[in-house]
């Protein structure tokens, strides 16, 4: 063992030590310790945040979307079809008709009456559970949109309804409700609103609040009679074997269908500023958290001051005896880097640790205002490995200084003093 590290373990280890100096040391480690630990979980629930809602968005909105423009291209809609499943990487492909309508439900017959604005989007049950997850998350499993279960003397169209708007309506199982939608038809110069009676087969949960109060499923024709082209999107949710080749599908069905007759859009575009912003916020809560660190690093200047200041005819005896400037500065950068490594590596365990019992525990969220319900927490080895090395790094540049500062004491002086 060389001298500089034999010296910097003694002087961690000896416990004739001032109090003061003491002290300071464990705030120094105390203050890496907190910083690292803070770093990880907080990156670690950004991570599952980031993660959480990618999967929920992609599953629920599906990878690619292809829509017409005009009538025309929904008449021709299954030789589209066939063309789209011929594309490399596409797995599956699902018609769909969305148009946004208004949901009432008498909570108090004649008396009271609730209302919200939703989106209605009209599917065909088997083809879309393979490109969506929502289908097998509907409860009660429903075969088909049909209301014969239902002893019904005039005419209703089954519907499913996200389990948040379901609640904030008070709508239960098999209750009637009614959407009003466009067009309008003029009677006698007044706007008469078209309205559907509906009725409800069962509701479904994502586990994402914008998706869980806004949805409502029914049977494509249904939809379809219910919308004209003027004010109803008609097209096909593509699945794709890897998610992140949506731009590249995108682009080459661009490249196949005239752009005038129809449109295309895919879960990247679609959520690109989320992700973009999601993005600039991990990197700027680690360098704003970074500030802990920091402060820890002013703590472990001033701890190696003073020890330096307690240990002045030791340096002095040594450089008495020939030890180089360099060597003397190595025992205090030593010194300080194992103090800074100690730190980060309590602070890593015990960040780890936290964020495994948060996984297990499932801290609940409102979902009105985080999108999710409950806290997502993931762990990435990169960020681990960023955090420790920006920790260490840190503290050994705050060993510089002080260890120069030691360097240059003169022998004569140093055991003068004494």
């Amino acid at each position: 063992m060389n001298y500089p590290l034999f010296i910097a373990k003694r002087y961690l280890q000896t416990k004739r030590r001032s109090a003061l100096v003491s002290r300071i040391t464990t705030i120094a480690i105390g203050g890496v310790f907190v910083g690292v630990m803070t770093l990880v979980i907080v990156l670690s629930v950004i991570n599952g945040f980031e993660t959480e809602l990618r999967q929920r968005i992609v599953a629920f909105n599906t990878n690619v979307v292809v829509f017409m423009r005009n009538p025309e291209s929904w008449a021709n809609a299954d030789t589209l079809a066939g063309m789209l499943a011929s594309q490399d990487h596409v797995t599956a492909v699902a018609p769909f008709v969305r148009s946004e309508a208004l949901m009432s439900y008498e909570v108090i017959p004649g008396r009271r009456t609730r209302i919200r604005g939703v989106v209605v989007k009209g599917v065909d049950l088997r083809q879309e559970a393979r490109v969506s997850t929502v289908i097998d998350s509907i409860k009660p499993a429903i075969e088909s949109f049909d209301t014969d279960i239902f002893e019904d003397e005039e005419l209703h169209d089954g519907v499913v309804l996200g389990l948040d708007l379901a609640l904030e309506l008070r709508v239960g199982l098999g209750e009637e409700v009614n959407l009003v939608t466009a067009p309008a038809t003029i009677r006698g110069g007044k706007v008469d609103p078209t309205v559907r009676k509906c009725r409800v087969l069962g509701f479904f949960n994502s586990g994402m609040y914008e998706f869980d109060s806004r949805f409502v499923y029914m049977d494509i024709r249904s939809a379809d009679r219910l919308f004209d082209f003027e004010t109803g999107l008609r097209g096909y949710s593509i699945q794709l074997d890897d998610i992140y080749k949506a731009q590249d599908v995108d682009k080459t069905i661009q490249n196949i269908l005239p752009m005038q007759d129809y449109g295309t859009n895919n879960w990247i575009n679609m959520n690109k500023n989320l992700f973009s912003y999601m993005k600039i916020e991990k990197i700027l809560m680690f360098l704003m958290l970074t500030l802990i660190i920091l402060v820890a690093a002013f703590n472990l200047v001033g701890m190696l001051t003073m020890v330096i200041m307690e240990k002045r005819k030791e340096i002095g005896i040594l450089k008495a005896m020939g030890a180089p400037a360099g060597g003397v500065m190595s025992i205090f950068m030593l010194e300080g880097t194992v103090i800074g490594v100690l730190g980060t590596i309590g602070g890593l365990i015990t960040g780890y640790a936290a964020c495994l019992i948060l996984d297990r525990i499932h801290l609940d969220l409102p979902g009105d205002v985080y999108f999710i319900k409950t806290l997502p927490v993931l762990v990435q080895w990169q960020d681990l490995i960023a955090v420790c090395t920006s920790a260490i790094l840190i503290c050994f540049l705050a060993t510089i200084y002080p260890s120069w500062e030691a360097s240059k004491l003169l022998p004569v002086e140093a055991i003068r003093s004494e």
